[in-house]
Protein backbone atom coordinates (compact mmCIF):
# COMPACT_ATOMS: atom_id res chain seq x y z
CA UNK A 1 0.00 0.00 0.00
CA UNK A 2 1.19 3.57 -0.60
CA UNK A 3 2.87 5.44 2.22
CA UNK A 4 1.49 8.92 2.95
CA UNK A 5 3.52 11.81 4.33
CA UNK A 6 1.28 14.38 5.98
CA UNK A 7 1.72 17.64 7.85
CA UNK A 8 -0.57 18.13 10.83
CA UNK A 9 -1.58 16.60 14.15
CA UNK A 10 -1.07 12.83 14.36
CA UNK A 11 -4.06 12.51 16.72
CA UNK A 12 -6.39 13.40 13.85
CA UNK A 13 -5.32 10.26 11.99
CA UNK A 14 -7.93 7.59 11.36
CA UNK A 15 -5.34 4.81 11.55
CA UNK A 16 -5.94 1.93 13.94
CA UNK A 17 -2.59 2.46 15.68
CA UNK A 18 -0.58 5.56 16.59
CA UNK A 19 3.13 5.52 17.40
CA UNK A 20 4.22 7.24 20.62
CA UNK A 21 7.93 8.00 20.96
CA UNK A 22 9.26 7.26 24.44
CA UNK A 23 12.43 6.98 26.48
CA UNK A 24 13.33 4.07 28.73
CA UNK A 25 13.31 5.86 32.10
CA UNK A 26 9.58 6.48 32.57
CA UNK A 27 9.27 10.15 31.60
CA UNK A 28 6.51 11.45 29.30
CA UNK A 29 6.92 15.18 29.75
CA UNK A 30 6.74 16.83 26.34
CA UNK A 31 5.41 16.58 22.80
CA UNK A 32 3.52 13.52 21.61
CA UNK A 33 4.51 11.57 24.73
CA UNK A 34 2.88 14.17 26.96
CA UNK A 35 -0.28 14.10 24.85
CA UNK A 36 -0.38 10.31 25.21
CA UNK A 37 0.23 10.56 28.96
CA UNK A 38 -2.82 12.80 29.28
CA UNK A 39 -5.09 10.86 26.91
CA UNK A 40 -4.16 7.37 28.16
CA UNK A 41 -3.39 7.65 31.91
CA UNK A 42 -3.56 3.89 32.49
CA UNK A 43 -1.02 3.38 29.70
CA UNK A 44 1.25 5.96 31.29
CA UNK A 45 1.09 4.20 34.68
CA UNK A 46 1.95 0.87 33.06
CA UNK A 47 4.79 2.50 31.12
CA UNK A 48 6.31 3.95 34.30
CA UNK A 49 6.09 0.55 35.97
CA UNK A 50 7.75 -1.17 33.02
CA UNK A 51 10.59 1.36 33.02
CA UNK A 52 11.11 0.96 36.77
CA UNK A 53 11.46 -2.79 36.18
CA UNK A 54 13.79 -2.11 33.22
CA UNK A 55 11.49 -3.98 30.87
CA UNK A 56 11.57 -1.37 28.09
CA UNK A 57 14.65 -0.84 25.94
CA UNK A 58 15.78 0.22 22.49
CA UNK A 59 14.47 -2.23 19.90
CA UNK A 60 11.58 -3.39 22.09
CA UNK A 61 8.09 -2.15 21.23
CA UNK A 62 5.07 -2.14 23.51
CA UNK A 63 1.54 -2.12 22.09
CA UNK A 64 -1.21 -0.64 24.29
CA UNK A 65 -4.86 -1.13 23.34
CA UNK A 66 -7.61 1.26 24.41
CA UNK A 67 -11.20 1.09 23.22
CA UNK A 68 -10.68 3.95 20.81
CA UNK A 69 -7.12 3.43 19.62
CA UNK A 70 -4.01 1.30 19.82
CA UNK A 71 -0.77 3.02 20.79
CA UNK A 72 2.61 1.56 19.85
CA UNK A 73 5.21 2.82 22.31
CA UNK A 74 8.49 3.10 20.42
CA UNK A 75 11.70 3.87 22.37
CA UNK A 76 13.84 6.44 20.55
CA UNK A 77 16.02 7.34 23.56
CA UNK A 78 17.60 5.59 26.50
CA UNK A 79 17.13 8.63 28.75
CA UNK A 80 15.05 11.73 28.04
CA UNK A 81 18.14 13.85 28.74
CA UNK A 82 20.12 12.24 25.92
CA UNK A 83 19.67 12.50 22.13
CA UNK A 84 18.18 9.88 19.88
CA UNK A 85 20.40 7.88 17.54
CA UNK A 86 19.73 6.66 14.03
CA UNK A 87 20.59 3.15 15.15
CA UNK A 88 17.82 3.29 17.76
CA UNK A 89 15.29 4.07 15.04
CA UNK A 90 16.55 1.25 12.84
CA UNK A 91 16.40 -1.33 15.63
CA UNK A 92 12.82 -0.42 16.47
CA UNK A 93 11.71 -0.29 12.84
CA UNK A 94 13.30 -3.67 12.15
CA UNK A 95 11.31 -5.11 15.04
CA UNK A 96 8.12 -3.45 13.79
CA UNK A 97 8.48 -4.81 10.25
CA UNK A 98 9.11 -8.30 11.61
CA UNK A 99 6.15 -8.34 13.99
CA UNK A 100 3.34 -5.95 12.98
CA UNK A 101 1.30 -8.62 11.19
CA UNK A 102 1.42 -11.04 14.12
CA UNK A 103 0.30 -8.25 16.47
CA UNK A 104 -2.78 -7.48 14.36
CA UNK A 105 -1.76 -3.97 13.29
CA UNK A 106 -3.72 -3.05 10.16
CA UNK A 107 -2.90 0.65 9.77
CA UNK A 108 -0.47 2.93 11.58
CA UNK A 109 0.56 6.57 11.89
CA UNK A 110 4.16 7.45 12.76
CA UNK A 111 5.60 10.79 13.83
CA UNK A 112 9.07 11.70 12.58
CA UNK A 113 10.95 9.47 15.00
CA UNK A 114 13.60 11.26 17.05
CA UNK A 115 13.15 14.53 15.18
CA UNK A 116 11.41 16.62 17.83
CA UNK A 117 13.27 16.35 21.14
CA UNK A 118 15.74 13.74 19.90
CA UNK A 119 17.89 15.92 17.69
CA UNK A 120 17.74 13.83 14.52
CA UNK A 121 17.22 16.01 11.41
CA UNK A 122 13.71 15.74 10.03
CA UNK A 123 14.91 14.74 6.59
CA UNK A 124 17.04 11.95 8.09
CA UNK A 125 14.16 10.57 10.15
CA UNK A 126 11.83 10.75 7.17
CA UNK A 127 14.30 8.90 4.95
CA UNK A 128 14.80 6.12 7.51
CA UNK A 129 11.05 5.70 7.95
CA UNK A 130 10.53 5.45 4.20
CA UNK A 131 13.33 2.90 3.91
CA UNK A 132 11.59 0.52 6.31
CA UNK A 133 7.89 1.28 5.79
CA UNK A 134 7.42 1.72 2.05
CA UNK A 135 5.92 -1.33 0.42
CA UNK A 136 4.28 -2.79 3.53
CA UNK A 137 0.85 -4.35 3.04
CA UNK A 138 -0.84 -1.98 5.52
CA UNK A 139 -1.73 1.70 5.40
CA UNK A 140 1.14 3.81 6.79
CA UNK A 141 1.07 7.54 7.51
CA UNK A 142 4.07 9.66 8.52
CA UNK A 143 3.16 12.89 10.27
CA UNK A 144 5.34 15.97 10.16
CA UNK A 145 4.29 17.91 13.24
CA UNK A 146 2.43 21.19 12.71
CA UNK A 147 2.24 23.25 15.93
CA UNK A 148 -0.67 25.23 14.46
CA UNK A 149 -2.81 22.18 13.66
CA UNK A 150 -6.13 22.11 15.48
CA UNK A 151 -6.93 19.35 17.96
CA UNK A 152 -10.49 18.37 18.90
CA UNK A 153 -9.37 17.16 22.32
CA UNK A 154 -7.84 20.55 23.09
CA UNK A 155 -11.01 22.25 21.87
CA UNK A 156 -13.12 20.08 24.19
CA UNK A 157 -10.79 20.77 27.12
CA UNK A 158 -10.81 24.52 26.47
CA UNK A 159 -14.58 24.69 26.07
CA UNK A 160 -15.15 22.75 29.31
CA UNK A 161 -12.76 24.96 31.25
CA UNK A 162 -14.17 28.24 29.97
CA UNK A 163 -17.78 27.16 30.47
CA UNK A 164 -17.07 25.82 33.97
CA UNK A 165 -15.33 29.02 35.09
CA UNK A 166 -12.30 29.47 37.30
CA UNK A 167 -14.14 29.36 40.65
CA UNK A 168 -15.85 26.03 40.03
CA UNK A 169 -12.80 24.57 38.29
CA UNK A 170 -10.70 25.46 41.35
CA UNK A 171 -13.25 23.87 43.67
CA UNK A 172 -13.45 20.69 41.60
CA UNK A 173 -9.73 20.28 40.98
CA UNK A 174 -8.11 21.74 44.08
CA UNK A 175 -5.87 23.89 41.88
CA UNK A 176 -5.00 27.29 43.35
CA UNK A 177 -6.41 30.43 41.75
CA UNK A 178 -3.14 31.84 40.32
CA UNK A 179 -2.47 28.59 38.45
CA UNK A 180 -6.09 28.35 37.31
CA UNK A 181 -6.06 31.92 36.03
CA UNK A 182 -2.85 31.18 34.11
CA UNK A 183 -4.52 28.10 32.64
CA UNK A 184 -7.59 30.12 31.67
CA UNK A 185 -5.35 32.65 29.94
CA UNK A 186 -3.49 29.84 28.19
CA UNK A 187 -6.53 28.13 26.70
CA UNK A 188 -7.85 31.54 25.61
CA UNK A 189 -4.66 32.33 23.70
CA UNK A 190 -5.35 31.79 19.97
CA UNK A 191 -1.70 30.84 19.43
CA UNK A 192 -2.16 27.72 21.59
CA UNK A 193 -3.82 24.88 19.69
CA UNK A 194 -2.76 21.76 21.59
CA UNK A 195 -2.66 20.72 25.24
CA UNK A 196 1.11 20.17 25.37
CA UNK A 197 1.65 23.81 24.35
CA UNK A 198 0.12 25.02 27.62
CA UNK A 199 3.37 24.15 29.40
CA UNK A 200 5.03 27.05 27.57
CA UNK A 201 2.81 29.49 29.51
CA UNK A 202 4.37 31.03 32.61
CA UNK A 203 2.70 29.78 35.78
CA UNK A 204 1.39 26.52 34.28
CA UNK A 205 3.01 23.26 35.32
CA UNK A 206 2.46 19.67 34.25
CA UNK A 207 0.64 18.78 37.47
CA UNK A 208 -1.91 21.55 36.91
CA UNK A 209 -2.55 20.59 33.31
CA UNK A 210 -2.80 16.88 34.11
CA UNK A 211 -5.22 17.29 37.00
CA UNK A 212 -7.58 19.68 35.20
CA UNK A 213 -7.38 17.76 31.91
CA UNK A 214 -8.40 14.50 33.55
CA UNK A 215 -11.24 16.27 35.33
CA UNK A 216 -12.46 17.87 32.11
CA UNK A 217 -12.17 14.71 30.04
CA UNK A 218 -13.41 12.39 32.83
CA UNK A 219 -10.26 10.31 32.62
CA UNK A 220 -10.06 7.57 35.22
CA UNK A 221 -9.27 3.90 35.44
CA UNK A 222 -12.88 2.79 35.16
CA UNK A 223 -13.47 4.65 31.90
CA UNK A 224 -10.15 3.81 30.26
CA UNK A 225 -10.47 0.01 29.94
CA UNK A 226 -6.74 -0.52 29.44
CA UNK A 227 -5.29 -3.42 27.58
CA UNK A 228 -1.84 -4.29 26.36
CA UNK A 229 0.13 -7.08 24.81
CA UNK A 230 3.68 -8.16 25.65
CA UNK A 231 6.73 -6.43 24.29
CA UNK A 232 7.70 -7.20 20.69
CA UNK A 233 10.72 -9.38 21.49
Amino acid sequence: MPLEILTGNIFTSQCQTLVNTVNCVGVMGAGIALECRLRYPAMYEKYVSMCQKRQLDIGLLWLYKSEQRWVLNFPTKKDWKHPSKEGYLRRGLTKFVETYADKGITSIAFPLLGADKGGIPKETSRAILREYLEGLDISVEIYQYDPLAQDEVFDTFRDWLLSTGSDQACALSGIRRPQMHALMDGVSNPAICQVNQLLSVKGIGLGTVEKVFHLAMNKDESSNHPGSIPLFE
